[in-house]
């Protein structure tokens, strides 16, 4: 009689806790050990601790401990621990071990099946082997069934797309790779997009009244008053040499500082803050290539079309641009003898099916809604899924869903807000503008911090009501303080405090 040959799978054998797991060899791509600790994922479950970048890869991490009730802590692990990443069905994802014990071939009969066990979808059966010297029970891990638990994300292996193995540290809106980080402000003027380098941004404000010129200077629209002095605006059109006469009707205007003066560059409309790659700029037909223009020359955004770019060292250059905006600096300039200490405070306006306010200190980032990320299998909490944006990992909240106030229509912008290593990106309608107010230090007075008993949800407890400024000048604000919802979306415990607001100093409760 001739004997049956029988099967066998070799897996790797990890460590967890006084427990031992296995998993087929073939899946476990690599061990990495992390360098920082991770967040977890607001408002996921404590087993996912978040994500961490492998050479370029977004990896999501699961604290299999805890997954399998070993450990009933909570909150973010401390760094120096491994993870084992596993490639599973075009996914990738780490396994937060203890340790790594070998490889070890098992023959199915010896395979116990695990049926009464409460994690027998995840451990379906176990072996005997040796591990550490002695005979221990190992229990095989299902990866099918792990991937498949609600609120588990997984990134797309990259050898299952188009991406490189080594992608590089930058890129820009356009595709092309650089090593340093290039922003600019894309306004309209007239129909035509044109680009502000940030560097010589300083704010945008409403351009509600405009006094003629006394001076024929190309390119001088009149001035406008700006808080407690005269500001000169000019048409950006001129400047570039696009048009010999300036018939806009600006609604905005962008205040740039050009060799530490300040000047106003008329605006149909702001766009948005792009990136852009200097190695890829296209140059000028001769008309607009000469010495006098301010023009570097054109960028082509993906989304938004081609804009010029203007040249902020040209403009430092212009001595008239320079005279004039000097001519009409008054008391902005002198405030800093005064004795009374001021200070620019920032709120960005956006709409989430209603009107909002946050501190703009409070942002990281605004971007538009990506079309791209990993989704959540747990939306209905507002956790609708993980982006990759800048090396870092990205939650992506609806901020709609936690305000009560959810709809059909799509999110258009996302607010981006650091919290430690991770990111936590509040999907909004859309963000609608910056208010600037310059008011004395002391004047902020919180008047109202949001519900702050035992239980009540993360949402009241970043809520403000603020006062800023004096006299007629005086602002009364109701703020949703994004730092500390975030950080609250991790750990409902956690500490924290909200940039401009909770660490402002001078600041007084009333």
């Amino acid at each position: 009689m001739t004997e049956l040959a029988t099967s066998a799978s070799t897996y790797g054998v990890l460590g967890i806790g006084s427990s031992n797991v296995a998993l087929p060899v073939g899946a476990l791509r690599e061990v990495a050990d992390l360098t920082h600790a991770l967040t977890p994922a607001p408002m996921a479950p404590p087993w996912s601790l978040g994500a961490f970048m492998l050479r370029e890869e977004m990896i999501p991490v699961i604290d299999l401990a805890r997954l399998l009730r070993l450990d009933e802590s909570t909150g973010a692990r401390g760094a120096g621990d491994r993870v084992a990443v596993v490639h599973w069905q075009s996914g990738v994802v780490g396994l937060r071990v203890d340790a790594i014990h070998g490889i070890t071939t098992v023959s199915d009969e010896h395979l116990q099946p695990l049926e009464d066990n409460h994690a027998a979808p995840l451990t379906p059966a176990a072996f005997n082997t040796r591990v550490g010297g002695e005979n221990r029970l190992v229990y095989v891990l299902e990866l099918g069934a792990l991937l498949a638990l609600e609120g588990v994300t997984r990134s797309v292996a990259a050898n299952d797309t188009d991406v490189h193995d080594t992608a590089p540290s930058q890129v820009s809106d356009n595709g092309h790779v650089f090593s340093e980080r290039h922003r600019a402000l894309m306004i309209e003027c007239l129909g035509v997009y044109l680009s502000l380098p940030a560097s010589m941004v300083h704010e945008i404000q409403p351009l509600e009244s405009l006094d003629a010129p006394v001076l024929e200077v190309e390119g001088f629209m009149g001035t406008t008053q700006l808080r407690d002095s005269r500001m000169a605006v000019f048409c950006p059109l001129i400047l570039a040499r696009l048009e010999k006469k300036c018939t806009a009707r600006a609604a905005l205007m962008v205040v740039v500082a050009v060799r530490g003066q300040l000047l106003g560059l008329a605006a149909s409309r702001v766009l948005r803050m792009i990136d852009h790659d200097p190695a890829a700029l296209m140059p000028l037909a001769d008309n607009h290539a000469s010495a006098r223009a301010t023009v570097a020359g054109m960028i082509k955004h993906p989304e938004l079309g081609e804009s010029l770019l203007l040249d902020a060292a040209r403009f430092a250059g212009d001595q008239d641009i320079l005279t004039i905006a000097a001519m009409y600096a008054g008391r902005e300039n002198e405030r800093a003898t005064e004795s009374v200490v001021y200070r620019r405070f920032a709120f960005v306006h956006f709409e989430a099916f209603g009107e909002y306010v946050t501190p703009l200190e409070q942002l990281d980032e605004v971007i538009a809604m990506p079309e791209d990320f990993t989704p959540s299998t747990n939306p209905r909490e507002g956790w609708e899924g993980t982006l990759l944006h800048r090396d870092h990992a990205v939650s992506l909240i609806d901020l709609r869903s936690l305000l009560n106030t959810p709809h059909d229509t799509p999110a258009t912008d996302v607010l981006i807000v650091a919290c430690g290593e991770y990111r936590v990106g509040f999907m909004i309608d859309n963000a609608r503008h910056i208010e600037y107010i310059d008011a004395p230090a002391s004047s902020l007075i919180i008047r109202w911090r949001g519900e702050q008993e035992i239980g009540t949800p993360p949402i009241e407890q970043c809520k403000r009501l603020i006062v800023v400024g004096t006299g007629a000048s005086k602002k009364v604000l109701s703020v949703l303080c994004l730092e500390t919802l975030a950080a609250l979306l991790v750990d409902i415990n956690a500490s924290h405090q909200c940039a401009m607001i909770d660490s402002a100093l001078p600041a007084r409760s009333a």
